[in-house]
């Protein structure tokens, strides 16, 4: 009777045991617990399937963090079979392409903006709905970006990097060659200075040349700086700000002859200006040009440079709108790229200190300065001769502008034309 018993219970246990073994291997997809073979991802099997799963709790129930589709909930994303108005076309809860709808939201069989197809009507498509990537989110061309790998703009090179010394530098300039743009001035070839880029405003203009808006660069901003020794250093008359050293400033809160006013700051709206001019009056000095009564106005009373104490021009000043000699051309303003450079010569030409001897030219050493031979307009030093900027009667001439050029109004032999 007893070992009847233990049969029966054995074959029990044996029945119970197939049953529950056929059963688990009769299960259908997407029932937990699905016998895989170890490849096939299975939302619900408490893996995350990179690229397929943003989670996998080991359930298929909604609500408590990661949804029965195997994406976050309470985060939109691609996948969660949540539409984002704007950002998606379509979403059915899956990262699958083939189905109506791609795994970047966007719908199948329809030209549209993000799906890295480039159709009619798009300048650009990158595959995303993200902008500043240089292709923007409604797939037009952006400004070009250094680095980007599409050559656009001012650009000479993009290799996709920004890295120096693979032949395109990190400001996207051609390596091994002497380029405006490059960080390197090139006094041989005319540069007064180079920053690196092809950005006005800054100190250095896109053709190398100052602007006069930086402390520092040898060029005095009218009403800005009272010198500019081309350097950032303090103690040698001329300070790091570009204000003349050794004497009592303006802003000491002490009046001084030629200040209105002095009240101890640099700060206009208080009566008293950055100038120690007074606010709220037409006054010479007060850096707003009175037309009728000024010629020129600073913001300050002193002579020498380029504005008078009583405010008339004095001297010679480029951007003065007056043709001084030593300039080819001064058209009132400080701004190059406008047929008249910051330096007051005329641009389209070859012009004088690029060190290549040009018709007109008497000599060109390369550079800007006086006392080594060749002037700064490019005529020799030494004895009086036409071009130099001086009229010299007793020597014939009617008129000497500086150059040694026809068809200015002064010939090469300094007679005046007709």
């Amino acid at each position: 009777m007893t070992l009847s018993r233990t049969r029966l219970s054995s074959h029990l246990f044996l029945s119970t045991l197939i049953a529950f073994v056929l059963g688990a291997c009769d299960q259908k997809p997407g029932d937990l617990g699905q016998m895989t073979d170890g490849d096939d991802a299975l939302c619900g099997d408490g893996i995350v399937a990179p690229g397929l799963e943003q989670c996998d709790d080991g359930n298929a129930q909604d609500g408590d963090g990661c949804t029965a589709n195997c994406t976050l909930e309470d985060s939109p994303a691609c996948g969660d079979g949540i539409v984002q108005p704007g950002l998606e076309q379509c979403d059915d809860g899956n990262a699958q392409d083939g189905d109506g709808c791609t795994a970047n939201c966007t719908l199948e069989g329809q030209p549209v903006c993000g799906d890295g197809i480039v159709d009619p009507g798009e300048q650009c498509d990158d595959g995303n709905n993200a902008d500043d990537d240089g292709c923007s989110l409604t797939c037009t061309l952006q400004a070009s970006v250094c680095g980007d790998g599409v050559l656009a703009g001012l650009e000479q090179c993009d290799d996709g990097n920004f890295v120096d010394g693979d032949g395109c530098t990190a400001n996207c300039t051609l390596e091994g060659q002497a380029v405006c743009g490059d960080g390197i001035v090139q006094p041989q070839n005319g540069e007064q200075c180079d920053d690196g880029n092809a950005v006005d405003g800054d100190g250095c203009n896109n053709d190398c040349t100052h602007d006069g808006s930086l402390c520092g660069d040898g060029v005095i901003a009218p009403g800005l700086e009272q010198c500019d020794d081309g350097n950032n250093l303090d103690g040698d008359g001329c300070s790091s700000i570009c204000q003349l050293e050794g004497q009592s400033p303006c802003g000491d809160g002490v009046l001084q002859p030629g200040e209105q006013c002095d009240d101890g700051n640099a700060i206009d709206g208080d009566g008293c200006t950055a100038n120690c001019t007074l606010e709220g009056q037409g006054l010479c000095g007060d850096g707003i040009v009175q037309p009728g009564l000024e010629q020129c106005d600073d913001g300050n009373a002193q002579d020498g440079d380029g504005c008078n104490n009583d405010c008339t021009f004095g001297g010679i000043l480029c951007g003065d709108g007056l043709l001084d000699p030593g300039e080819q051309c001064d058209d009132g303003n400080n701004t190059s790229n406008d047929g008249c450079s910051a330096a007051c010569l005329l641009e389209g030409q070859s012009p004088c200190g690029d060190g290549v001897l040009q018709p007109g030219e008497q000599c060109d050493d390369g550079n800007f300065v006086d006392g080594d031979g060749c002037t700064a307009n490019c005529t020799l030093e030494g004895p009086l001769s036409c071009g130099d900027g001086v009229v010299q009667p007793q020597n014939g001439e009617q008129c000497d502008d500086g150059n040694v050029q026809s068809g200015d109004g002064c010939t090469s032999t300094c007679q005046l034309e007709a």
